[in-house]
């Protein structure tokens, strides 16, 4: 079975999300902040990462660096309610 992660600072997002995926067969992990999300990626198997941008503690910016440097192969979706063109150009990067 393969393992989402999902972080996000809204609370009904995360749960939306989590029972939509779940309802699909997915086990999923949610995380309220990056900090948390980052100690869920290093402690489990995890096989996708839906990341909001902005979080307290480590944005999702600061996240998908991370992951990008530590698990090269694990895909990444980054969602936010504030995106720009900018915004997702720096995201790629």
């Amino acid at each position: 079975m393969s393992t989402i992660l999902i972080a996000d600072d809204e609370k009904n997002i995360v749960s939306g999300l989590k029972m939509s995926f779940e309802d699909e067969g997915y086990s999923v992990l949610a995380a309220y902040d990056g900090i948390e999300a980052w100690d869920l990626i290093s402690n489990n198997n995890v096989d996708l990462v839906i990341t909001d941008l902005r979080m307290p503690g480590m944005t999702g910016d600061e996240l998908i660096r991370k992951i990008s440097s530590s698990y090269p192969m694990l895909p990444v979706i980054a969602l936010t309610g504030h995106g720009t063109i900018e915004t997702a150009v720096e995201s790629m990067r």
